[in-house]
């Protein structure tokens, strides 16, 4: 008997894609875009999902009538004539009628590969409709032979016929004459990588449709897009839904991790290879020169090449210059890392050969970060003076600060340029106590004058991060004219500025200052200081209460911080802060949420405004979609934060907040113990500057909201009167909208309706110019009570404002629409829930295929069909494939109405 065909079926088809499967739909359309290609080849590492994509692009190819023949070649198909056994196998499986003369090439008699593949491609061509032949695991065809067989039948294939070739490695096809005549197509490790919007997705359905938008950037991060990686970390957090998103949470501390690459990826490696991918682990980047000065192997070159045939998580990383750069997968690195901790290598022999190469090839950032592995802070410090960073990017600055941090302070303060350069890093992160402690160190020894113009500038930027404007302008004022030759120290200068007299409400001078001679340093600059400044202005529009100008303004200066200076720069994050509060105020809460995400922890530490602003926004958005204890817990949290932090102003926001939410839970006796914390703050801000009269704003505001709920309203107009005075001095006009809209409910409660509506009108009216929105729809049912009973005037633009703000313009009933809405009622009363696959199944019973063609496209066996076709038929009440159909486009309408 020719055991080559005795074979195990399930191989003729792909496993079957679950119901978490994340559908790969930028892929799925570049396949179908080159469907007419002779080869589609998908290569990729271990773990990528090569199969899940292959199986639903067979999915989609047998849905549009295509015909598909799969094999999952295995270790037993290493030889021709073994995998030519299994070849048959799948053709008759997927139901092609096959020749005697196929037999051949499952037989003992030897043939030529040549006419092997005569005999394929002649029965093939003698068939009608595209067809797909699809390997999976190709890798497993080891015999050279093989590879010659579907070169040839590559070559001359019928035009019908379209090979897909899934391998962790590439086939030693001819692909480069395929790619010039336009007859390949190629999906990559890099395409197969999620992308964050399908890591989200997965991470929903693995985890939690609520899965936290930081959690998932950071899992999304830490694993590139490694499906993979990303089910592993699912599985962990899913054992300990307690524990933290953190690297440890999935890298080689897992032991899931660290089997996986340990038996599927590595096992069968080389010596020589795994010993060479151990060694260069170090480098975040490598060529082939470097590999082989730091490894001291002469075959760096051949082993690069196999790890690369391999498809061992290589990457190519595209740089300027004649050289090759690759990089491997983070995951992977820190399991090798690992690997090489254990294997008793001299690792910062290692580092020193690195340091060496890269200062000689005039990467010193890099030598130094080899360097610092090596303690020898000479060197360093001599890198160091090569390597002063640019002052156009503040993240620059940081990792600048982060290095020096390992130099002792003795040693530092000997080289001044290089200190300043270190406290200007830990200043613009606010690394507050750490740059007050390093500017004492650098005045403790004699210094040259030059260097006290920017001292002076780094305490007012001190000054300014501890919320004290007064002390800041002060600092400012003499140094108007001293920075003209250096950029960046201008850009802090007026940005501060411009931030201050925001603050102080002082606008027109804002104004005037950005839009002279001095704000060219702002306009005319990419640079992340003059970003930075350009957001200052931002925030000062939304403090003057221009929402719409403001939002004009930050979305510009946002989208350039994140495509010039990366997502989670510092310019990037204080936009986003910003963007936030005027995404949440024009009631864009979904937008407001998504630029937050995965930039809170690095906001916790940022200037007084952003931490602010961001903290805020982040609770009133746990409000609404998630609930008023967990934005309370939240709340209570940041307090406690500001309070270590000496941010007064910030601890009055986050009570203020916590009153406001708790009087929305009707619980204004913990809202008197709030008031009594916010009167003790104010009590101890009696001075002129705007950190103090905003302490006592916040105080009277909330006073008034307290004596609205206990409904004294005398009380709560008495309050409303200090808010309104601070609010004129300081030129907040969101204040002022607040004011009236408070005070309309307070005179209402005593029954003067007119002059109640009329501090509506005028709040709706301002509110209306500024483009303010959440301002009124936070004041929950007070407000909505009110608003029918304002007149609606003025033109279609403030009409369609009125009806957003919860009133819509009244339309007369009319018989037909009632009855419209009594049939669409009828037949939401109708709509059952169906399963995932029962709706897959009713969805191609529309496109009128039979059961065995819905079993086919969906990977079923035809008994699965008519199972769930009975389940259809008695949850839609009818007994034909006809009726249900009927019923399934009666529930599409109904959706769309």
């Amino acid at each position: 008997m020719n055991t080559h065909l005795v074979q195990t079926t399930t191989r003729f088809a792909p496993p079957r894609i679950g119901s978490q499967a994340v559908s790969r739909e930028q892929l799925l359309a570049r396949l179908q875009r080159d469907r007419q290609s002779r080869l589609q080849l998908v290569t990729g590492s271990a773990g990528f999902g090569k199969t899940t994509l292959m199986a639903q692009w067979r999915q989609q190819l047998i849905k549009n009538g295509a015909q598909v023949a799969w094999l999952s070649v295995s270790p037993d198909d290493c030889r021709l004539e073994a995998f030519c056994g299994s070849l048959l196998g799948a053709l008759r499986q997927a139901g092609l009628p096959l020749d005697g003369d196929l037999l051949l090439l499952a037989g003992p008699e030897a043939i030529s590969t040549q006419a092997m593949a005569s005999l394929l491609i002649n029965a093939l061509a003698r068939m009608s409709g595209e067809l797909y032949l699809m390997l999976d695991d190709f890798q497993q065809a080891a015999d050279v032979r093989i590879a010659q067989l579907m070169q040839a039948l590559i070559d001359d294939a019928p035009h019908h016929l379209h090979v897909v070739l899934a391998s962790r490695s590439t086939p030693p096809l001819l692909l480069g004459r395929l790619r010039a005549m336009g007859e390949l197509c190629e999906v990559d490790c890099a395409g197969l990588s999620f992308n964050f919007a399908e890591s989200l997705a997965f991470l929903k359905a693995h985890l939690d449709q609520s899965v936290d938008l930081d959690a998932a950037h950071a899992i999304h991060d830490l694993t590139d897009g490694w499906p993979i990686g990303l089910q592993l970390m699912s599985i962990a957090l899913k054992a300990n839904p307690k524990k933290a998103v953190k690297r440890t949470a999935l890298l080689p501390d897992s032991a899931a991790l660290k089997a996986y690459l340990s038996e599927d990826v590595v096992a069968d490696l080389p010596t020589e290879l795994f010993d060479f991918l151990q060694k260069i682990s170090i480098l975040r980047r490598f060529n082939v020169d470097v590999a082989a000065h730091v490894t001291g192997s002469a075959q760096a070159a051949q082993l690069i090449a196999a790890v690369e045939e391999r498809n061992l998580f290589i990457q190519p990383v595209d740089l300027p210059g004649n050289r090759q750069w690759y990089r491997l997968h983070p995951l992977f690195v820190e399991f090798l890392t690992q690997r090489l901790q254990a294997s008793g290598a001299d690792i910062a022999q290692l580092h020193q050969r690195a340091a060496i190469w890269f200062e000689q090839a005039g990467l010193v950032p890099e030598a130094l970060r080899h360097g610092l592995h090596c303690n020898d802070f000479t060197v360093v410090v001599q890198l160091l003076e090569r390597v002063q960073p640019s002052y156009r990017s503040v993240s620059h600055l940081s990792q600048f600060m982060r290095w020096l941090e390992q130099v002792p302070l003795a040693e530092l303060t000997r080289h001044p340029s290089l200190m300043l350069l270190g406290i200007w890093g830990a200043v613009l992160t606010v690394l507050t106590s750490k740059a007050r402690a390093w500017i004492s160190a650098f005045e403790s020894v004699p210094q040259a004058p030059q260097w006290t113009d920017q001292l002076q500038l780094l305490k007012a930027s001190l000054a300014m991060h501890g919320d004290d404007e007064t002390t800041c302008l002060a600092l400012l004022g003499s140094l108007a004219d001293q920075f003209a030759s250096h950029p960046f120290m201008e850009q802090v200068r007026v940005g501060m500025m411009i931030t201050c007299l925001g603050l102080a409400g002082h606008h027109n001078e804002v104004r005037s200052l950005f839009n002279g001679t001095a704000g060219r340093c702002l306009r005319n600059s990419n640079d992340e200081m003059a970003l930075m400044g350009m957001a200052a202005m931002t925030s000062a529009a939304l403090l003057e209460g221009k929402v719409l100008e403001a939002e004009r303004m930050g979305s510009k200066v946002l989208a350039q911080a994140q495509s010039l200076h990366g997502r989670r720069s510092v310019s990037a994050c204080g936009s986003a802060a910003i963007m936030a509060e005027i995404f949440y105020e024009l009631d864009r809460l979904d937008e407001a949420r998504e630029v937050l995400a995965n930039r809170l922890d690095i906001l916790r530490f940022s200037a007084p405004g952003y931490m602010i602003g961001a903290a805020l926004c982040h609770a009133r958005l746990l409000d609404l979609q998630d609930s008023p204890r967990s934005a309370l817990e939240y709340l209570v949290h940041k307090e406690q934060h500001f309070r270590a932090l000496g941010l007064d102003r910030g601890t009055a926001r986050m009570i203020d907040e916590q009153l406001r939410i708790t009087l929305k839970c009707g619980d204004w006796r913990h809202a008197e113990t709030l008031q009594v914390l916010l009167d003790d703050l104010a009590r101890n801000h009696r001075g002129a500057s705007s950190c103090d009269a905003e302490v006592m704003t916040l105080a009277a505001l909330s006073k008034a909201r307290l004596a609205l709920a206990r409904r004294q309203p005398e009380a709560a107009l008495q309050a409303l009167d200090i808010v309104d005075r601070f609010a004129s001095e300081l030129a907040r006009v969101q204040w002022r909208v607040k004011v009236e809209l408070l005070r309309a409910f307070a005179l209402d409660e005593l029954e003067r309706s007119d002059e109640a509506l009329e501090s509506l009108r005028s709040a709706v009216a301002s509110g209306y110019r500024l483009g303010l929105v959440r301002t009124f729809l936070d004041e929950g049912q007070a407000f909505h009570d009110l608003l029918p009973r304002l007149e609606l005037k003025g033109d279609a633009d403030f009409r369609v404002y009125h009806e957003k703000l919860g009133l819509p313009a009244s339309k007369p009933s009319t018989g037909d629409s009632r009855e419209t809405s009594t049939v669409a009622k009828e037949a939401m009363r109708e709509q059952v829930a169906l399963t995932r696959r029962e709706q897959d199944i009713i969805d191609l019973l529309e496109q009128s295929m039979s059961n065995k063609r819905i079993a086919l496209a969906l990977n079923l066996s035809l008994q699965t069909v008519k199972w769930n076709l009975k389940n259809i038929f008695f949850k839609f009440g009818v007994s034909s494939r006809y009726d249900a159909i009927v019923v399934a486009r009666s529930r599409r309408e109904v959706r769309a109405s």
